[in-house]
Order: structure tokens, then sequence, then C-alpha cells
């Protein structure tokens, strides 16, 4: 989606301990950061918000015009032989697997 694991992990981390500065819990309370977040009235974490907006993005690429270039480059491919090994995940896979996670189709995103 854009962000990469290590990415993810550092906003994980932030939100926790933003999370615990807003309740005024410190890490040798051992409590757990839902139970934080419940306090302060907190539905999504910043993961699953990072992960909409991919798929809000995706859906805002979709709309744009056939000759656009964001439009050409996420329908670019690229010839000859990859690397040897596991394939990477390109975003456009990610952003597929969370719309599916959702729920929704292509379709939503594009309009």
């Amino acid at each position: 989606m854009g962000l990469e694991k290590m990415e993810m992990a550092i906003l994980r981390r932030t939100e926790r301990a933003m999370v615990r500065a807003m309740c005024s819990v410190n890490l040798l309370d051992k409590k757990r950061a839902e139970d934080s977040r419940e306090m302060l009235g907190l539905e999504e974490s910043v993961e699953q918000l990072a992960k909409a907006n991919g798929v809000r993005w995706y859906g805002h690429v979709l709309r744009r015009d056939d000759d656009h270039a964001l439009r050409r480059a996420l329908e670019f491919r690229v010839n000859g032989a990859r690397k040897r090994g596991r394939p990477e995940m390109k975003w456009e896979r990610q952003v597929e697997e969370e719309t599916w996670k959702v729920g929704s189709r292509e379709e939503d995103a594009s309009n």
C-alpha cells in the first residue's frame, strides 16, 4: 500500500506512545494498547487508517483519464525477465487485497 513493513511498525509504535501519553499510562503499568484506545474512544488504529487511505488513493487513480500519468503508470508493464526468487508485492496487488478484505470492489473505488 505504499507503506513498507518498517514504516508501518514505526507508525504503530508512535501511535501506541501517543495513546499512552494521552491516557497518562507508562510502559511499566503494562496496560494493553487496545484498552487505552478504548478509553479514548478510538475505534480504528493508525494501520487501518493508512490502509483505508491507500484504497482511497487507488480509487482516485482509477477515476483519472486514461492518458493521465498516474493512470498510465498504474497500467505500465515492464518487458523482460524478472529477477530470481519470490516476486515483490506490488502496490496494486496490496490495494486489491485490502479492498477485498473491506468487502468493496474495483467498481466501488472508481465511483
